[in-house]
């Protein structure tokens, strides 16, 4: 990594790639990441992170880091060395984590001190160790890991309380839902909505509500129809329409029984009367 891309790293940026680095998988962590966290005794100072491991793989060792993005920042830490004492009297091994090696050349750091660097080259999530930090004799362990279990302690507490006030955040949001649910009534179906919208197209085509809301349309008064009037207009209707269906179908059973009384005369015997008729006709005297 180049300076210039190791500026755009900030102190979060590195703290999230040491994440990454000791938790590949946030699903089985293998042990305590403790950011931020004040040391045993009086003078209270913080290491920007903490790491113990729990497992035989991510190793059971204490270790402490510095982060420094800057060369101010490091040769002000520097400028007091013993800032880290408190820590690093309780850790096994001791990182300052930079963003680029060339921050730290030229500087003669602490013998104890190792130095880590982002992953590089096909390193995806492994930090790159420029520097191995040597194995310490820690004299005050354990304070450290009491101080680490007190910090685990209250970030489980505050973990817990969040999760309660969330889960009651979720339940009132629920009940607040059903009671709306319960006020606006059941949806409306297929068949009431092609309803609603025959009663609009009526209403539309017959001029809408008058302001008093009792009337639709206009008469030829200027006055609006009543409501009353206008569903017995529309009752009426309907029985002109049932009685003209009644006459229709009165006409048509007249004209079946026509067509089956003409079908069952026998043409022969029509013929013989024409013929009969007309000789009839031919042998009457003729009147002058």
């Amino acid at each position: 990594m180049s300076p210039r891309n190791a500026v755009a790293l900030g102190a979060r940026a590195m703290l999230d790639l040491l994440r990454r680095h000791y938790i590949p998988d946030p699903a089985r962590p293998g042990g305590i990441f403790a950011p931020e966290i004040a040391a045993p005794g009086p003078l209270r100072r913080h290491a920007d992170l903490i790491w113990q491991g729990a497992t035989a793989s991510s190793g059971h060792e204490l270790i402490g880091h510095e982060i420094k993005v800057t060369r101010a920042d490091l040769l002000a830490e520097l400028a007091d060395p013993a800032k880290s004492d408190p820590w690093q009297a309780c850790c096994d091994r001791w990182y300052l984590v930079v963003p680029d090696a060339a921050l730290v050349e030229g500087i003669d750091l602490p013998p104890t001190w190792g130095v880590l660097t982002p992953p590089s080259g096909r390193r995806t999530r492994s930090m790159t160790s420029h520097r191995p930090a040597p194995r310490l004799a820690p004299t005050d362990q354990p304070n450290g890991l009491r101080v680490l279990a007190t910090w685990l302690h209250w970030r489980h507490h505050n973990l817990a309380g969040e999760t309660r006030g969330a889960r009651a955040e979720s339940d009132r949001l629920r009940e607040r839902c059903e009671a709306l649910t319960r006020a606006a009534g059941p949806l409306e179906t297929p068949a009431r909505q092609r309803e609603h919208q025959m009663v609009q197209d009526i209403l539309r085509k017959l001029g809408g509500v008058a302001p008093d809301g009792q009337a639709v349309g206009q008469s030829w008064s200027g006055q609006g129809v009543r409501v009353d009037d206008v569903v017995a207009a529309l009752l009426d209707l309907g029985t002109v329409y049932d009685r003209a269906r009644h006459v229709q179908w009165s006409a048509q059973s007249v004209v079946t029984s026509l067509q089956s009384a003409i079908r069952g005369i026998d043409p022969d015997a029509l013929a013989e009367l024409d013929t009969a008729v007309t000789a009839l006709h031919r042998e009457q005297p003729s009147k002058h």
